[in-house]
């Protein structure tokens, strides 16, 4: 027994046990899951989630699997090391409800983090066909839009050791080997943008594009979502939002760095 876990309360080491193993499981998991993965009581367990999630630290899917909720991204606004970007993405989400009215589209602006994608900001019209989103949700890094555009821009060994690893199907349309995607992902650095064909969810379609920090670097994507079936021209005139909204958003970002 370690002395954290001898000087500690109980109580607290359970829960930080079941925080941990959702951390590891992006897609959550269920009560009974926990409980096999923790070796704690099932009572332990259950009373443990309702308090988590009554203060929003979890969230229940509908699936009836429980994943981190967004009072984790308020924390994190409170962390050093990532508290910029959380700030930035309130300062761009004024810019991003302006995007989402004029295109009559929901956008998304999404960040890689712990080799998943999280969505950190968003915004939707007030249209029934607008897709929703929320907000510290955790996406597979390998379909997708925005999965695609931050894994493409990513240092080639990172990039490389990420397609190395076992990239599961979600539909018939996500790409599952390694070559292909290896060639998609170049595709998207020369053209600047990436397509999601229905790789995450057959009857949702996505065009997204990079946001560049002042110094070059990627630090996010946004992604316009919409259902499959759209026009070709609806199709263009979305994948024109994406890069040009991309493009805007990364020189308001330029303006946020160098702002006294």
């Amino acid at each position: 027994m370690s002395k954290m876990t001898q000087n500690g309360n109980p109580t607290v080491e359970r829960l930080m046990q079941i925080l941990r193993e959702l951390e590891r499981s992006p897609h959550g998991l269920s009560r009974t899951e926990l409980v096999e993965k923790t070796g704690l009581a099932r009572s332990s367990v259950y009373r443990i989630l309702n308090s988590l999630e009554e203060h929003r630290m979890i969230r229940e899917l509908s699936t009836g699997t429980f994943v981190l909720g967004n009072r984790v991204l308020e924390l994190a606004n409170s962390v050093t090391h990532n508290s910029d970007f959380f700030r930035l993405a309130q300062f761009l989400q004024p810019e991003l409800e302006f995007l989402a009215f004029k295109i009559d589209q929901t956008c998304k602006i999404s960040i890689m983090e712990s080799e998943a994608i999280m969505v950190i900001a968003g915004a939707t019209p007030k249209a029934p066909h607008a897709l929703s989103y929320t907000i510290g949700e955790y996406l597979p890094i390998h379909a997708g839009g925005a999965s695609k555009v931050l894994m493409a821009y990513l240092p080639e060994a990172e990039r490389d050791r990420l397609l190395s690893r076992n990239l599961g199907a979600l539909t018939d349309k996500t790409i599952t080997d390694k070559n292909l995607l290896a060639k998609e992902l170049e595709l998207i650095r020369k053209q600047g943008w990436a397509e999601d064909r229905g790789e995450y969810s057959l009857s949702v379609c996505s065009f997204a594009a990079p946001i560049f920090r002042h110094t070059g670097e990627v630090i996010a994507a946004l992604s316009i979502p919409f259902m499959k079936g759209a026009d070709d021209a609806l199709r263009e005139s979305l994948r024109e939002a994406a890069v040009n909204g991309a493009n805007a958003l990364s020189k308001s970002i330029e303006q946020y760095s160098f702002r006294p």
